[in-house]
């Protein structure tokens, strides 16, 4: 972050918003503009610009909020430069540490929880008035009936959109924060769903991912998830719907029924593993088994015999054997996963596995890491090459950020994807051959 600072904006309303972590947070953002906007604020794109900096936090994992606190931190210094600035802290950092915010970052002005929202314009309108120095402002009350269901997020352009369709989790994995951060579940109702896909299509968008913590909990009415995803993808002008994250004790045959059946639905899975021993997996309090994972993956590929599968996976959970971690290595190469996202075990706070002994020495759980992202790089590289020479559609996202005479897409299974220019334009849909494979990016030549 630059140390020059600009003058505020005379009106004292420029807002900077920076976003760490997970998708459900950038569309949290989104909804946050709208918001603000509607108030009379307006953004801009740098925190040396703003009166009003507000930092979207993730803590799912340390790293993560390491992040967000060391930028935090470094916002200090823009307030000893103008003691105006109002600083918020936003998200699962400022749900879960609350008040202890506060009281060690005192220049904070506001700790709002993905709950609270609905108050930020008003917060901020009071804390503009407040004399400088005032105490911080608190709001992380967990609202099980908050939706923001009405509430459509600002579309700033392109192709591509998150739609919320699930708030919250009922899971209390044992490793994670996020039903203490983001409350109990509670599912939109379908109509606003297909209202907000609806206005995104009229503007531009034709792919669209529906997010929740676990969307196979979707409940409303007497709805489903698949019914949910199989009415979003009749919906006119869009090419693709994908959706992030499903939960292996959850997922339905149905919805993997729907998927082979409805073209628009992306052939992409995203279903987190987390380990590849039975008893590592109870001590996670993930209730399934190896073998019933195994056995979803079957009939994933059953239904959908072209899918492209993802996962997530932490090494060195507490009492992790090598032969445990042996189990997931094996895991992996059954499943043989197209991507998958991994991930070293750090403790975090007011969790079960917090009272859990950390003995997987350090070395060992990078070790591990290291052992599993090679092994993953592999079957990665062989999964795309066995894709050479296949025809797929390609959806248009942007310029090739290497080459203006290219453009950039994404298969259905969400390959990337460059193509030479022509007529076209982006949001369109372009028919190439598979040709070369240039890293983990596929050259397409048009059929």
């Amino acid at each position: 972050m630059s140390d020059s600072v600009k003058q505020p904006a005379s009106d004292g309303r420029a807002v900077f918003i920076h976003t760490y972590g997970c998708q459900m947070n950038v569309s949290d953002s989104s909804m946050i503009e709208t918001l603000l906007e509607e108030a009379g604020f307006h953004f801009v794109d740098a925190a040396e610009k703003a009166d009003v900096v507000l930092v979207n936090t993730c803590a799912v994992r340390d790293h993560a909020e390491v992040r967000a606190l060391g930028q935090i931190s470094d916002l200090s210094r823009l307030k000893k430069k103008n003691p105006l600035l109002i600083i918020g802290i936003l998200g699962c950092v400022a749900q879960a540490r609350k008040q202890e915010i506060l009281e060690e970052k005192p220049f904070v002005d506001l700790v709002v929880g993905p709950d609270g929202y609905r108050k930020l314009p008003q917060l901020l309108e009071e804390r503009m008035i407040s004399p400088p120095g005032s105490p911080g402002l608190l709001e992380t009350e967990l609202r099980r009936a908050e939706l923001y269901d009405e509430i459509i997020p600002r579309h700033r352009g392109g192709v591509t959109a998150f739609v919320s369709v699930i708030r919250g989790c009922d899971k209390f994995c044992s490793f994670c924060v996020v039903p203490r951060t983001r409350g109990r579940e509670r599912s939109r109702p379908l109509p606003s769903i297909l209202h907000e896909v609806e206005t995104l299509a009229a503007q531009g968008v034709k792919d669209v991912m529906l997010l929740g913590q676990n969307v196979d909990s979707y409940r409303w009415e007497n709805k489903t998830f698949a019914d949910c995803i199989s009415a979003v993808a009749d919906v006119q002008g869009l090419h693709r719907v994908r959706f992030m994250t499903s939960h292996p004790s959850d997922i339905s045959e149905n919805l993997l029924e729907v998927m082979g059946c409805q073209n628009r639905i992306s052939p992409f899975l995203h279903l987190p593993v987390q380990a590849g021993s039975n008893r590592i997996l109870e001590r996670m309090n993930r209730p399934y088994t190896r073998e019933h994972y195994l056995n979803i993956i079957a009939s994933a590929r059953k239904h959908v015999p072209d899918i492209a599968l993802s996962t997530d996976i932490i090494v060195g959970f507490p009492s992790e054997t090598d032969a445990e971690f042996q189990e997931t290595l094996d895991l992996v190469q059954e499943v043989r996963y197209d991507t998958a996202f991994t991930f070293k075990y750090s403790s975090r706070p007011r969790t079960k596995a917090e009272r859990m002994p950390d003995d997987v020495p350090e070395e060992v759980k990078v070790e591990r890491l290291e052992r599993l992202i090679e092994l993953q790089k592999r079957i990665s590289h062989e999964r795309n090459l066995e894709q050479l020479g296949k025809t797929t559609d390609v959806l248009i996202e942007n310029v090739a950020p290497k080459d203006s005479a290219m453009w950039f897409g994404r298969t259905p299974d969400y390959r990337p994807v460059v193509v030479a220019k022509g007529s076209d334009t982006v949001g369109d849909l372009v028919r190439v051959r598979l040709s070369e494979l240039i890293g983990f990016t596929f050259r397409g030549e048009r059929v």
